[in-house]
């Protein structure tokens, strides 16, 4: 038998494996969302074990421990990662890859990311653990946590305007190791969110499990690279628009 069969067989095999490990996940992603928001609204076990971290923190998570909790749920801040970090990155990499892309693309996903936020806490109005009660329905936006989303979707964007703005950097920090570091800082920042008493555990859970798959989706998307129509100007690795 010829081998070149053979390999297509094996590289298809590879890929529908693939493919179903990936629906896997998803399944597992929206079944997470789908019990942890059951439970809350059922008043569970996980809504109750809200109410037992929030008390814990609250009493033995104060001075430089709160101190370093906070900071790190800066990850997650969308004022400061947009503001501070983005915004200048966007700029340099629009001057140093001669692309309208580096500005359009944080512009798009902090837009999108901030509707999508707006609809999905717009369902289970629920107040923050900072007001010490535990109210649906009434008023709040506290879940699910658009914080612990930043930290996973933000972050990314950061890292590619930074491989822009110095191209070299992309041979030790490469795009496997920009998702995951965006990953690692996406949970860093649900702990830290709730280890600061600044959402419930549930509102975090949620985005854990939804922060991913928005995450897996727009690195799939290549919105840096990705031509928007066929034959669009490009220069070096980014298109002109």
């Amino acid at each position: 038998m010829a081998p070149y069969p053979m390999r297509h067989e094996m590289r298809g095999g590879k890929t529908v494996g693939m493919r179903r490990r990936t629906w896997g996940w998803y399944a597992l992603a929206v079944a997470v969302m789908a019990g942890v928001t059951a439970d809350v609204l059922a008043d569970g076990p996980l809504r109750r074990l809200d109410w037992t971290i929030h008390a814990f923190c609250d009493a033995h998570v104060r001075g430089a421990r709160f101190s370093a909790a906070h900071a790190l749920t800066q990850f997650g801040q969308r004022g400061v990662i947009a503001g501070f970090v983005l915004l200048p990155l966007a700029v340099l990499g629009a001057v140093r890859a001669r692309s309208a892309r580096p500005v359009l693309v944080p512009v798009a996903v902090v837009a999108l990311l901030s509707l999508l936020q707006a609809g999905v806490k717009s369902v289970i109005p629920r107040t923050y653990p900072s007001g010490g009660v535990d109210v649906l329905w009434k008023h709040g936006d506290a879940y699910p946590s658009g914080h612990t989303l930043n930290g996973f979707l933000l972050v990314w964007v950061g890292l590619e305007l930074l491989v822009v703005v110095v191209p070299a950097l992309d041979r030790r920090l490469t795009a496997r190791g920009r998702r995951d570091f965006a990953l690692a800082t996406g949970f860093l920042t649900g702990a830290a969110l709730t280890v600061a008493d600044e959402h419930w555990l549930t509102d975090v859970l949620f985005s854990l499990a939804l922060g991913p798959v928005l995450l897996a989706w727009l690195v799939a998307a290549e919105p840096f690279t990705r031509r928007l129509w066929a034959g669009e100007p490009v220069r070096g690795r980014y298109p002109r628009i």
